[in-house]
């Protein structure tokens, strides 16, 4: 049995994942925090095997919890819990210590998957195919981005801002339908299906400049 902490602000969605995970069968949820203060503390008293951890929590966030609970208990595998990143966010939160990322907005038994992947040790980005881990050449032009039209990879880019898809179209000129479209054929191209795995592989790809924190 996997013994789980989970740490994020919204309770509602913590009783979700608890069902989801019971549900399962591979899972115990020992444990539940509101904050990355409350995580740290509970990381060090439950000594799970696998934390689930969102990013944007109100007093300590996930980045600052993440270092903290890496310093004290380096082998623990730590799942971040997110919808809508901005690189930055991914970038800081890998480079704390991170194990991958689940998105919240996965399916059950996606969501159980990757759970279990970071849990076992894989130590990757969750829910990413393998294709998309490795960059291709230096200059970052690989096989997969030059699948993509210059507006293409100019969406992707505005989707790892972290912009809702209303910014993001008045940005670009374009109307919210327009963008859809836009974002839907970026999707298939690069055999992706969320904003999380565009983010992510935008960050690994270099489309985005993102400064160490």
């Amino acid at each position: 049995m996997i013994k789980v902490l989970l740490v994020d602000d919204n309770a509602l969605f913590r009783d979700g994942i608890v069902q989801i995970l019971h549900a399962d069968g591979r899972f115990q949820v020992v444990g539940q925090a509101s904050d990355g203060a409350e995580g740290i503390a509970a990381a060090g008293r439950l000594r799970p095997d696998l934390i689930l951890m969102d990013l944007r929590m109100p007093g300590m966030g996930g980045v600052e919890a993440i270092r903290a609970i890496r310093a004290d208990a380096p082998q623990v595998p730590i799942g971040v819990l997110t919808m809508f990143e901005s690189a930055e966010s991914v970038q800081s939160a890998l480079q704390a210590g991170a194990s991958g990322y689940v998105a919240k907005d996965a399916t059950p038994d996606d969501f159980c998957e990757a759970a279990s992947s970071l849990a076992q040790g894989t130590r990757q980005v969750i829910a990413i195919p393998n294709a998309l881990a490795t960059r291709t050449d230096g200059n970052h032009s690989s096989v997969l981005l030059a699948r993509l039209t210059d507006r293409e990879r100019e969406v992707l880019r505005a989707l790892s801002t972290g912009a809702s898809t209303a910014e993001i179209a008045r940005a670009l000129g374009i109307t919210t339908k327009t963008l859809r479209n836009h974002i839907s054929a970026t999707y298939h191209k690069l055999g992706i299906y969320d904003r999380a795995q565009a983010v992510i592989l935008a960050v690994r790809e270099g489309l985005v400049d993102v400064q160490s924190p």
